[in-house]
């Protein structure tokens, strides 16, 4: 796949909306484009930092044209003073399937009070018809921000939040938009290979039997696994302990109807390798292990982008979550 490649841009430190849409328009037509124009949503990133956003938009430049869209960074500066916007509009080139294709990263660097109206500001930019995907890199909005009332979908990582009360937050916010959380999406071979676990008679009666949860890591992927685990074992909050550790680990504790005691970990080691075992006291053990793919900035990004909806296990996890 050949990687994102840049065309043309246009910059300008101060400006109107209507400067930008005129600037946006005019930096196609010099230019010999590519066949095809390809957009399959609005992907709105939301930062504070430079830093922040130019890490989301690597993980965009990542995909290459396997998602492309028309991608608008906000960055905001909320503090007093009167308005500015500032604005950077670069026409980029990839390929998806085989073909040319080009789409549009519009920048704005917004400050003063026009912070709080950025519904009005991005729906001028909003490719009709598609879906409005907002991302907010590293800071929830809050349930009144003005962004919620544009967006279609948003978009979370949870492993950035180290406050716990974020969870109540994302609990509300994704009873009014769905939300789409990277964090959980990355979580998701340690879920299939605890499930993986108890398959085969000779573990599947522990299933039931969980007595006592053992979870480690940041703060957002542990209070992840953690809501899950309560949702989908009904456990109560007091059997799942919860402990800051670099990397995710999970340790399940049981006893069989009969009295058999067994183990049942999914862990991390300092590499890129995930593994899982199964283990019945005196009995039978059960062992896999898992290649995780490489950290980059677009690690989860594309499965995000591709499953824009409600995620009927992950809502009821972000519930129990909030109670650990």
């Amino acid at each position: 796949m050949r990687p994102i490649s840049l065309l043309s841009v246009w910059s300008d430190e101060s400006v109107k909306v209507a400067d930008v849409l005129e600037a946006l328009d005019a930096l196609r037509r010099p230019e010999p484009m590519p066949p095809t124009r390809t957009s399959v949503l609005t992907l709105v990133i939301v930062a504070k930092r430079r830093a922040e956003a130019a890490r989301a938009q690597a993980a965009v430049h990542e995909l290459g044209g396997r998602h492309p869209a028309r991608v608008l960074t906000l960055l905001l500066d909320d503090s007093a003073g009167a308005g500015h916007l500032a604005a950077e509009l670069r026409l980029l080139g990839g390929e998806a399937d085989g073909r040319d294709v080009w789409f549009e990263e519009i920048e704005l660097r917004v400050r003063g009070p026009v912070v709080q109206h950025l519904d009005s500001l991005i729906e001028p930019f909003t490719l009709p018809d598609l879906p409005v995907v907002c991302w907010f890199v590293t800071a929830l909005p809050h349930v009144g921000d003005p962004l919620l009332a544009a967006a279609d979908v948003l978009v979370v990582d949870a492993r950035h939040f180290g406050d716990v009360a974020c969870f109540a937050t994302l609990a509300e916010l994704s009873r009014r938009r769905p939300v789409v959380d990277l964090s959980w999406v990355r979580l998701t071979p340690w879920r299939a290979l605890l499930a993986g676990l108890f398959e085969g008679p000779d573990f599947r009666p522990f299933v039931g039997c969980v007595e006592r949860v053992e979870i480690w890591g940041r703060t957002g992927p542990r209070h992840l696994l953690g809501g899950w685990l309560a949702d989908r074992l009904d456990l109560p909050s007091a059997a799942i302990g919860l402990s800051p550790a670099p990397h995710v680990g999970l340790r399940l504790h049981t006893r069989s109807p009969a009295g058999d005691r067994a183990t049942f970990e999914v862990i991390r080691g300092d590499g890129r390798l995930v593994a899982a075992r199964a283990a019945i006291a005196d009995g039978p053990a059960s062992e896999a292990v898992l290649q995780l793919p490489e950290a980059t900035p677009a690690w989860g990004l594309i499965e995000a982008l591709s499953h824009l909806e409600r995620d009927a296990v992950y809502e009821p996890a972000l519930r129990r979550a909030v109670e650990l």
